[in-house]
């Protein structure tokens, strides 16, 4: 690492530091070439975003991945963010305009992020696909998020509540926004505000510049139902993080143009994630509100899907063939890892059951809860 993001981690988190290479003085413009030099001998996969490794500031970058290479190395490149985000390519305008809201320079700085995508576009031994793909070219294996977790560390440690935002006590929400324009924050409080206008008993909790642990101990202890992110369609670590703690979790899959090819050669339709954007944020989290039976149905799904496509068996079956196939020289067929017809994973490991069409509710269903809903509103309007 070459920092710590103090809000939110610790040193003792990192094994190695740029700090602990040469003088702290000195870390920020030495550290990158020591770094680099002392992983050539330690090393023989590099994993990095599309910024570049150690070398990804520093005026070698343009040769980085030669020199891998020429020392025997492979590199793999992910997409993480601002590393891969081509504003101009960004077919959503809404995440356009949410990414300049709170990232400003992203759009300024598109041509250097463009020299750096296409140079690794062209190097890297393997690439991701995944649910931010605007303006990549080129995929190797298509998960539907890169991130994997010690699920165990995440597991649920309360019962399930059984209030219904009229008994029971508060529905407790949870958001986590490092940027809450890109999170979409502000559409998440004005929900919130509207169920408690139309009287029902939910509580917010807003997680912001805390440490992990404990992000870790709301989720897996305080807290109902996670609402993540409104506005870019996908879902990343926070979202598995609460999924791996058993929560009904709320996000944006609402792009069919970004989801279909996941949902077809990909284990997206196995997700557990309810779907919601701005407009439609405050009926989801009603219908999580009226429903306990809905939230633990989703919840311990998430729990499964956690399981099975972001743990620590997910990340030694991906990487273990990325390396047979890039390192051994298997004939591994990288590009269908998750293919729901060809895995062997996937198909090996029980069907994440979940009960929603495309990431929403069928029909069936809302016509209940909405009956539920008017019926419980009429019992507490005055008497004529």
């Amino acid at each position: 690492m070459q920092e710590v993001y103090a809000r939110i981690n610790r040193p003792e988190d990192f094994d190695v530091l740029y700090e602990d290479l040469v003088p702290p003085g000195l870390a920020f413009l030495l550290g990158p070439y020591a770094a680099f030099v002392r992983s050539l001998f330690r090393a023989d996969v590099f994993q990095h975003h599309y910024s570049g490794g150690f070398l990804g500031l520093t005026p070698l970058w343009r040769f980085e991945a030669q020199l891998l290479h020429l020392a025997g190395a492979r590199v793999v490149s992910q997409a993480h963010g601002n590393d891969a985000h081509l504003s101009s390519q960004i077919a959503d305008l809404s995440l356009r305009h949410a990414l300049l809201s709170s990232y400003p320079m992203l759009a300024r700085r598109e041509a250097r992020t463009r020299r750096r995508v296409m140079y690794w576009t062209e190097h890297a031994d393997c690439m991701f696909g995944g649910l931010m793909m605007d303006g990549l070219g080129r995929w190797d294996v298509l998960p539907a998020s890169v991130a994997t977790i010690d699920v165990t560390r995440w597991q649920r440690e309360r019962p399930y509540s059984r209030a219904d935002g009229r008994s029971g006590g508060p529905v407790r929400i949870a958001h986590a926004p490092n940027h809450r324009g890109f999170k979409g924050t502000e559409f998440i409080l004005a929900a919130i505000e509207q169920l408690r206008g139309e009287g029902l008993d939910v509580e917010l909790v807003l997680i912001e510049g805390v440490q992990n642990r404990e992000v870790q101990r709301i989720l897996t202890n305080e807290v109902d139902v996670l609402a993540d992110q409104l506005i870019a369609t996908g879902y990343a670590l926070n979202a598995i993080e609460g999924m791996a703690a058993g929560l009904p979790v709320v996000a944006n899959l609402e792009d069919d143009r970004l989801t279909d090819v996941l949902r077809r050669y990909s284990y997206l339709d196995e997700c557990p994630i309810l779907s919601a954007s701005p407009e439609t944020i405050a009926d989801r989290l009603r219908e999580l509100v009226l429903d306990p039976g809905l939230r633990e149905r989703l919840g311990r799904a998430a729990a499964a899907y956690a399981a099975k496509y972001h743990s620590d068996d997910t990340a030694m079956y991906l990487y273990g063939a990325i390396y047979r196939h890039i390192w051994n020289g298997e004939p591994v067929a990288l590009i269908d890892l998750f293919h729901p017809l060809k895995s062997d994973y996937s198909r090996s490991r029980p069907r994440i059951e979940h009960g929603l069409v495309r990431n929403r509710l069928a029909p069936a269903h809302g016509l209940q809860w909405a009956a539920r809903f008017a019926a419980v509103s009429a019992d507490d309007a005055p008497e004529p």
